[in-house]
């Protein structure tokens, strides 16, 4: 009984004076990663994914599986916390429409989360957008739910500081987790998000070579024409049916004005909602963006520049901030640029309760 009892201490002693020699993380100023700039640049196509790959450019990265709290099923994930001690945020990465977790395109954002010491977190979902599972379903939104809970199991996240970013379908899913589950983000971020289903479908009949409307039929049981269950279905899992739980969450919207593939009326709508009313876009304005592409001569936020786009980014021509949320017009077609969210997210926290008074006597 001594012998074990030694172990055990001896073991404890162990652990101890390894905890012990952990070095504290430490806050640094942020600086641009000049070497990535937009999505489209990054050298691979969106949709390509390899393990391998993540691996060679963040050799600490884990592949782990996250059990679902909703139908048990397990999920994979990507995951990334350094050695140190302390709180650190925590930025979760949701991959595009077409990809899973595994999306090569993503890597910059771990490789930001690794030089300023975040933690990284790159969930599943669900995978691609094109079964019922998936495209913000329930499921899905538990899953980012639960991946945010798992990196608070296996690092100390400051929970001031948990940020969730996006494009295209993964914007879309950002902004519904955002509209409801507003008490965990410190920001968002949504670049060229699908911010409502139906509206997006009916634009999609357009392009009848692109997979995306199949997609939703399969995700939402069917054309989501007026007044079907599919219309319905669709409009349970956009942005614009929850949006509004939102108001107090810091938002970034970024569009390009030549997006064929999500129109920038998209992002200018949930910007609509976010902001006061003294500040939203007129639809003629929006009409005229549409249309030409283009920022209305005179039109008020129209710029070419914004604080958080660089010399190498597309180029900003309307920027304009209201309540919390800001809005970004930049010329480009489908698109998302690596820094200026990043950059505005650093700048992000959440304003925390106060804690509880300690009760007499104890």
């Amino acid at each position: 009984m001594k012998h074990y009892l030694s172990l055990i201490f001896c073991l404890l002693s162990t652990l101890a004076l390894l905890t012990s020699c952990r070095k504290e993380r430490e806050e640094k100023a942020v600086d641009r990663m000049d070497q990535y700039t937009t999505t489209k640049a990054y050298p691979s196509k969106f949709t390509d994914e390899s393990l391998e790959k993540w691996k060679q450019q963040v050799p600490e990265i884990q592949k782990i599986s996250i059990k679902s709290t909703l139908d048990g099923k397990e999920q994979p994930a990507l995951f990334y916390t350094s050695e140190t001690t302390g709180k650190r945020p925590l930025l979760v990465m949701l991959h595009s429409w077409s990809s899973e977790y595994l999306q090569i395109k993503s890597i910059p954002f771990a490789l930001w989360s690794k030089e300023y010491d975040w933690a990284f977190i790159h969930p599943n979902y669900r995978g691609k957008f094109d079964n019922p599972e998936a495209v913000a379903s329930d499921l899905a939104i538990q899953d980012i739910v639960d991946a945010v809970n798992y990196a608070k199991q296996h690092a100390d996240i400051d929970t001031s500081r948990i940020y969730i970013l996006g494009s295209s379908g993964g914007a879309m899913t950002a902004l519904v987790a955002a509209g409801r589950h507003p008490e965990i983000w410190a920001g968002v971020v949504a670049w060229v998000p699908v911010f409502d289903l139906v509206d997006w479908y009916a634009f999609s009949q357009y392009y009848p070579h692109r997979d995306y409307n199949r997609h939703v039929v399969a995700a939402c049981g069917g054309e989501p024409l007026p007044g079907t269950a599919a219309a319905a279905e669709c409009m349970r899992r956009s942005p614009v049916t929850y949006i509004h739980n939102a108001k107090d969450v810091p938002i970034f919207l970024a569009h390009g004005t030549n997006d064929v593939l999500v129109p920038p009326d998209h992002s200018i709508r949930g910007y609509n909602l976010l902001a006061n009313p003294a500040d939203t876009i007129a639809q003629k304005d929006i009409d005229y963006i549409l249309k030409e592409q283009a920022i209305p001569e005179g039109m008020e936020g129209a710029t070419n520049r914004d604080k958080y786009f660089g010399a190498k980014d597309p180029k900003v021509v309307f920027e304009r901030e209201s309540a919390n949320v800001r809005l970004v017009l930049f010329v480009g077609v489908h698109d998302m640029a690596y820094n200026p969210g990043l950059l505005w997210l650093n700048e992000q926290q959440k304003k925390m309760p106060p804690a509880a008074p300690p009760v007499a006597g104890h």
